[in-house]
């Protein structure tokens, strides 16, 4: 009976050896690239030191930066290796650089080891049907996203007649993933479990697996991988996605062929017609998948965050609610409550908190990242090599114009009024517009496609919860509970409720 067991330990033995030497080779290998550039926090002489700040504090150490070296180029000792941070201005200089020449995606890829994660992938078919389809047919899916959001409180919310604790972190993720479904894979899809589980599964697992992953030398990371839990995972959720999307696709398949009139107007249509319209012959059904999943985690997880520092910054600032309340019950009067999208750009306070309370809180202290895809020399000469990723120090409140007002200031009418100070003004300063000042969406040729589409989501459901709740924090929560930093990420409090009380 005992030789029925040696398998198990030589594997298990083999498998504890090889971890072993992979990680003494992975640290030994590990020669961080260096550029001729002051670093942060180099006096302290503690390297771990400062990569353990960069994970913890990371909007400190570029403070520190800035006050420092002000409009000079410096280097921070991260997990990953130095990385570059430019002063603001120098954005000027990469704007007009293309994706295939200065790509914000690949940046992202690459903090995200998006070559085994599988989020290191650009297509021109999603792009296409990010940038020209999303965007041309946002105004018809408001009410659609509305019933979806209406849907999912009735849902999945408690009844909330007196004041009930509420998990924004978990309630909001479903709330934000089932809308944004209705959009790329249609109805009833959008309200299929599974899919909205594994649509919301895959971006936990390509951030935790890529956080594992990228503790290891790259040169061993092909090994390294297998012994990943979340790596294994996301092989899991892509088969999964396709397991659970080919039902739909041949369903519409059976459908009679009318490509003039097709019943259908969503993402998945978007990309096949794009497909067969370029005759891209690499695009399939599993390539439909995965695209799928790529585009849920770009849209989902930021939205829900933006939303949750939004209901923050409201709970603590009670004041801002009335006058919300009534703009929102002025633009809807004329339909009886009921959204449509011209509603949308006519909340031109609601889009004034949302800009204010994302200037404070935005998704990233470095919002602007590019990596160069071929040799760029900036403007001041300094040189920057292809491959190598740099970020813009892009939410330091000092640098915000004068006529804005105070910067350090919350004002969540700020951009309201500055709207409403010219004709001129009457289309600037919105949430969703890229501009050297704001940058929370990028800057330039590569800004984020889909920030109308945040916006929009963004508007419905605080709109939603605004008409239907009152919204407090819990007893003993005096201010507004503080950010957590992850490396460059500002995350909302995950260990905080609300209290919801239906109106």
């Amino acid at each position: 009976m005992t030789f029925l067991h040696l398998p198990t330990l030589w594997a298990s033995a083999f498998t504890a050896t090889t971890i072993f030497i992979v990680a003494a080779v992975s640290g030994w290998l590990r020669k961080p690239k260096t550029f001729d550039v002051p670093i942060v926090g180099a006096d302290s002489g503690d390297a771990n030191a400062l990569k353990a700040r960069y994970v913890q504090e990371a909007d400190q150490l570029l403070r520190e930066g800035y006050e420092k070296f002000k409009d000079a180029i410096f280097q921070v000792i991260t997990p990953d290796g130095p990385r570059i941070f430019l002063p603001r201005k120098f954005a000027h200089d990469l704007k007009e650089y293309n994706r295939h020449e200065a790509s914000g995606m690949k940046a992202l890829g690459d903090r995200h080891v998006g070559h085994y994660t599988t989020i290191d992938h650009e297509s021109d078919i999603m792009l296409g049907a990010i940038k020209i389809d999303l965007n041309r047919n946002l105004g018809t899916f408001v009410g659609d996203v509305e019933d979806e959001v209406a849907y999912c409180f009735e849902t999945q919310f408690p009844p909330c007649r007196d004041w009930t604790p509420i998990d924004l972190h978990d309630k909001l993720l479903r709330v934000v993933a089932q809308a944004s479904a209705r959009i790329f894979v249609g109805y009833p899809m959008c309200r299929n479990e599974e899919w909205l589980d594994c649509s919301t599964k895959f971006a936990t697992d390509v951030m935790t697996g890529g956080e594992k992953l990228k503790q290891w030398h790259p040169y061993l990371r092909p090994i390294a991988q297998y012994f990943i839990p979340e790596m294994t995972q996301i092989r899991g959720d892509h088969q999964r996605a396709l397991d659970l999307l080919l039902p739909e696709l041949n369903r519409r398949l059976a459908e009679p062929a009318n490509p003039d009139d097709s019943p259908h107007n969503d993402m998945i249509q978007w990309m096949q017609e794009r497909a067969r319209k370029t005759g891209d012959t690499s695009f399939n059904n599993k390539e439909l998948a995965n695209l799928q999943m790529l585009t849920a985690t770009a849209a989902i997880h930021t939205t829900r965050l933006a939303i949750i520092h939004a209901l923050y910054d409201l709970a603590a600032r009670p004041e801002y609610v009335e006058p919300l309340r009534k703009e929102i019950s002025e633009v809807t009067k004329d339909s009886k409550g009921i959204l449509q999208k011209q509603h949308l750009t006519q909340m031109k306070m609601l889009d004034s908190f949302m800009k204010e309370s994302q200037r404070h809180s935005p998704p990233s202290v470095a919002t602007y990242q590019r990596k160069a895809m071929i040799p760029i020399t900036l403007s001041n000469g300094f040189h920057i090599p292809a491959g190598t990723i740099v970020q813009c120090n892009t939410n330091i409140l000092d640098e915000t114009p004068a006529s804005w007002g105070d910067p350090h200031a919350f004002d969540g009418f700020r951009f309201y009024k500055l709207r409403n100070r010219t004709p001129e003004d009457v289309n600037k300063f919105q949430f969703a517009s890229p501009t050297y000042d704001s940058m929370q969406f990028g800057f330039g040729r590569d800004a984020c496609p889909g920030r109308f589409f945040a916006s929009n989501q963004i508007k419905i459901i605080l709109a939603y919860i605004l008409s239907h709740y009152d919204i407090k924090f819990e007893d003993g929560v005096k201010e507004r509970p503080k950010n957590f930093l992850f490396e460059v990420n500002v995350l909302a409090d995950p260990t905080k409720l609300m209290l919801f009380k239906r109106l």
